[in-house]
């Protein structure tokens, strides 16, 4: 099986997201007008970047978003859970300039409903216009290994999605390995963030419902970079392919598949809040 080759950019992936699943790629229509956000605060961030840069996650039950740092390309990954490479067109400072934005609600959303609210709010304070197109390529299938899943089942009265956080992780001879820390995770979201880190689309076809706990190790093709020196990769490091059989009973297999495309149309520095 030929092995998906690891994007340099994404080996050290600076910032935390949180995505669930994938939606439909198109717009909610006027009669399934996505509920909106009762608060939102969208300012221009006055941090520095490190160390926060890119900071996006629902907050506790999933009555909004709390984003520091974060660039407008970002948060386009996020409401349309798409990668970052699927994204085109858009003005300059869309992907330089960074938000922080507070965005409140009353009750509890899905995180489907979460993601239609933010792509509303980027809509009523940026202009944005966006344009859809799928198309087929090869993709990544993100199996189980003969029924046999290594995964901690989550708390599923517990109400909060943190993202999975992108780390390394200490070998046995005190070298590192690159990492990714999953707490009440789907699987979706999982080969989510996996299409992060590979060169192509990963989709979940594991057939595996509930949330999980995990923990997984890898050695990226490109060894990331660490206060601007490259880290010295452990030899308990494995290839993406051999590290998700190994350690979490679930492997990628190459197939054919419609893969999401996102263009910017129009795009505006925001309005006041």
């Amino acid at each position: 099986m030929k092995l998906l080759r690891i994007c340099s950019a994404a080996a050290m992936i600076p910032l935390l997201f949180a995505v669930a699943r994938r939606l439909p790629a198109q717009l909610p229509t006027a009669s399934s007008q996505p509920p909106a956000f009762e608060v939102a605060s969208v300012k221009p961030s006055v941090g520095t970047c490190p160390p926060v840069c890119g900071f996006i996650r629902p907050t506790v039950g999933n009555q909004g978003y709390h984003v520091e740092g974060a660039t407008i390309r970002t948060l386009l990954t996020v409401a349309y859970t798409v990668t970052d490479r699927q994204i085109s067109g858009g003005p300059d400072w869309m992907n330089s300039a960074r938000f922080d934005i507070e965005a409140k609600d009353s009750q509890p959303h899905t995180v489907d409903e979460l993601h239609s609210m933010l792509q509303r709010l980027l809509e009523e304070r940026f202009q944005l216009k966006v344009r859809h197109e799928a198309r087929q390529e090869t993709v990544a299938a993100l199996t189980v290994v003969k029924g046999a899943a290594n995964l901690t089942p989550h708390d599923p009265n517990d109400k909060d999605y943190p993202p999975i956080s992108p780390r390394l992780a200490p070998g046995s001879d005190g070298t590192f390995c690159m990492g990714l820390s999953g707490r009440n995770v789907t699987m979706d979201y999982f080969a989510f963030s996996l299409s992060r880190i590979l060169n192509r689309n990963v989709i979940d076809q594991t057939g595996l419902p509930g949330r999980y706990d995990l923990e997984l190790r890898y050695a990226p093709d490109v060894p990331p970079n660490l206060n601007g020196s490259p880290v010295t990769l452990s030899a308990d490091c494995r290839d993406m392919f051999s590290a998700l059989p190994n350690q979490l009973g679930l492997r990628l297999e190459s197939t054919k598949g419609p893969v999401p495309y996102l263009v910017v149309e129009k795009l505006e520095k925001p309005t006041a809040n």
